[in-house]
């Protein structure tokens, strides 16, 4: 009996030595990371991270000693089971509150399972102080008759002392019912705004007022407050409602109620509402375009087409209303880009059941921010016409072989000077075979224009239709693609014009006239001229004269000066004429047919008559002249003879 139970004892101690074994095994903490590094105070978390070594079983972990010893925050783990004989990245993650200072500091411990040891290490974060002020409107906004309210806080994490709120110049002040107060880090104040002389302000005022909070050397970013600043600011018993309900840019680079360029054609769709329960009569809209940088309406109701400017609403009625105007660049200031549409519906109240408010003026009026963009460098080609120097037709039109004067305003929009190497503007239109460049030698101010003025031809052989002539504004010589201006929404600086070519004549119609020279071409001989007409449409009678001879010629004969030719067929016409004046010369064949007038040009070389050594060449006339000689000697020789002789005289 004693010996088995000392084998027992002995078989029991040996498997509890076995499970000690298996149950035991070490656990270690290495590489720890960011166990003291620095933290903002609005971060919210922090990690620290370290290497977790298990040399024995799988098991739990237990963190329930981990403690915060300094600063207020809680703590996670990325894990709470370690596997047999495994090394594991461990992150703790700790989450805290805004506005503590100081540092957050404790220590981490951890328990494996089965064991009592504890594993642990210290950690100790620094939270940098940073002071910051923060001011914010409420829904409490400051209007011209009653007080606001802004919210002024310690979002740092230091404590503030003697804050103060300070404004910037405006066209209206402000009053603070408390100044020169404390803050601690977190904590924030309600702060009541006043104004007196808000209730003065035009729409023409700048209406906005910049405030800001100070401790110190400490400042806040400042908010702006903005009083409601109508455009129509008197009463509205009549309940009268008026709205933009849409902007639109009919033609132009503009974006509807987005951004607008000068010399877009606005177009606003405006609707006036009688909310009232009194009709209203003789309602009209007012408007007014303001420039905020100069303060001053540069377009009004006068400058606009408004569809209906005096109307009634009977109580509930509305009326939409059509109001177009052009955006007009001489208005604008280079640079200015910020500008505000108002508008307003004012009437009189016309009801006898208003009582003491018939007959009373009541209005409404509201307001859109609009970008006008005079900052870019841009072109704008205006007011191009085109003009048929020869019988001044209608502004853009011609006719075929016509002189066309062109004239345009080329504008600069933007809000730097172009010089004269950096404009040039090129004509085009390819059927008709216009390609001609404009320099200007003076460039083009900022918002400003110059005149544009050239002349082009148009072929005598041009079909007679309506042609767009191109115009395009390169910064560059070179005239690629590249070098057209364009604007930030990569709109190009290429316009177009109608040109509409009349009155062309058909040139397989035309009469063929041609010359040849019958006769000597001298002074002193009539010069005979030929003309042949072939009439190349139908049978008609032809007149022909001749011009532009008078300076060289006087006019001799025409025959015949009229003539019948068949369709085909052709006539033949002698012109005659007396030279005056040798040289070069010419003189026109005229010929009318069918009320048309057709002109040849013919050009004709006339010279001395010839002397009576004419044709002679230099040998002949040494020849001639020898012979004159001796015969003159001969003659000389028998006088002589003669003279010699005795003669017996006579009585």
């Amino acid at each position: 009996m004693a010996r088995n139970t000392f084998a027992f004892v002995g078989i029991l101690a040996v498997l509890l030595m076995s499970l000690g074994m298996v149950s035991a095994g070490v656990v270690s903490i290495e590489n720890i990371a960011d166990n003291e590094s620095n933290i903002n105070h609005n971060d919210g978390s922090f990690q620290i991270t370290f290497d977790l070594k298990n040399e024995g079983a799988t098991g739990t972990l237990n963190w329930s000693n981990t403690v915060i010893t300094s600063g207020d925050a809680t703590i996670t783990f990325s894990q709470n089971e370690i596997t047999a004989d495994t090394t594991d990245k461990i992150t703790a993650i700790f989450n805290f509150d805004a506005y503590q200072s100081g540092k957050i500091a404790g220590l981490i411990d951890v328990i494996r399972s089965s064991t009592s040891t504890h594993i642990n290490f210290t950690f100790s974060i620094t939270i940098n102080p940073t002071p910051k002020l923060t001011i914010t409107p409420t829904d409490d906004i400051l209007s011209k008759t009653k007080n606001g309210t802004i919210k002024v806080q310690n979002t740092g994490n230091v404590n503030l002392e003697n804050i103060e709120l300070k404004q910037t110049p405006a066209d209206f002040t402000v009053q603070f019912n408390e100044t020169d107060f404390n803050l601690n880090a977190g904590d924030s104040k309600l702060i009541e705004v006043s104004s007196t002389d808000a209730k003065d302000l035009d729409f023409r005022d700048d209406n906005s007022i910049n405030i800001w909070a100070t401790s110190g050397t400490l400042n806040s970013d400042p908010i702006t407050l903005t009083i409601n600043n109508l455009f129509y600011d008197g009463d509205n018993d009549g309940d009268l409602e008026v709205s933009i309900d849409k902007i639109s840019v009919e033609e132009g680079f503009g974006d509807d109620e987005e951004y607008w360029y000068p010399f877009d054609e606005i177009e606003l769709d405006i609707e006036v509402e009688n909310n009232g329960d009194w009709d209203i009569e003789d309602i009209e809209l007012r408007i007014c375009l303001l420039d905020v940088e100069r303060g001053s309406c540069i377009l009004d109701e006068d400058d606009m087409d408004i569809e209906d400017n005096d109307f009634d609403l009977d109580t509930g009625d509305d009326k939409s209303i059509t109001v177009t105007f052009d955006v007009d660049p001489n208005d604008l200031k280079e640079g200015n880009t910020n500008y505000i549409l108002y508008v307003s519906a004012v009437g009189e109240i016309d009801d006898n059941k208003a009582g003491d408010d018939d007959g009373k003026e009541t209005g409404h009026s509201t307001s859109e921010e609009i970008e006008i963009r005079t900052d870019e460098e841009f072109i704008i080609i205006d007011q191009i016409v085109l003009t048929d120097l020869s019988k001044f037709l209608n502004e853009n039109e011609a006719s075929c072989n016509s002189e066309v004067m062109i004239t345009a305003k080329v504008w600069n929009i933007g809000d730097k000077d172009i010089d004269d190497d950096e404009i040039f503007v090129r004509i085009y239109n390819k059927a008709l075979g216009i390609n001609k460049v404009i320099s200007f030698d003076r460039g083009i101010d900022s918002m400003d224009w110059e005149l544009l003025e050239t002349t082009i031809t148009i072929p005598a052989d041009a079909q007679e239709k309506t042609y767009s002539i191109q115009f395009t504004a390169y910064d560059d010589a070179n005239f690629a693609d590249k070098y057209i201006y364009e604007n930030r929404e990569d709109d190009r600086a290429e316009y177009g014009e109608f040109l509409k070519i009349t009155d062309c004549k058909d040139l397989t119609l035309i009469p063929t006239i041609t010359a040849s020279l019958e006769s000597a071409a001298e002074i002193g001989t009539e010069l005979i001229v030929k003309a042949t007409i072939t009439n190349n449409g139908e049978d008609n009678d032809f007149i022909i004269s001749a011009s532009d001879f008078d300076a060289w010629a006087t006019m001799v004969s025409i025959v015949p000066q009229t003539v019948s030719i068949a369709e085909g067929e052709s006539a033949e016409i002698i012109i005659t004429f007396n030279p005056t004046t040798t040289g070069s010369h010419s003189f026109k064949i005229n010929t009318i047919v069918g009320g048309e007038s057709y002109d040849q040009s013919v050009s004709v070389s006339i010279k001395e008559k010839p002397g009576i050594f004419a044709g002679l060449n230099n040998t002949t006339l040494y020849i001639i002249v020898g012979i004159l000689a001796v015969l003159i000697l001969i003659i000389l020789t028998v006088i002589v003879k003669a003279s010699r002789r005795k003669v017996k005289p006579e009585f």
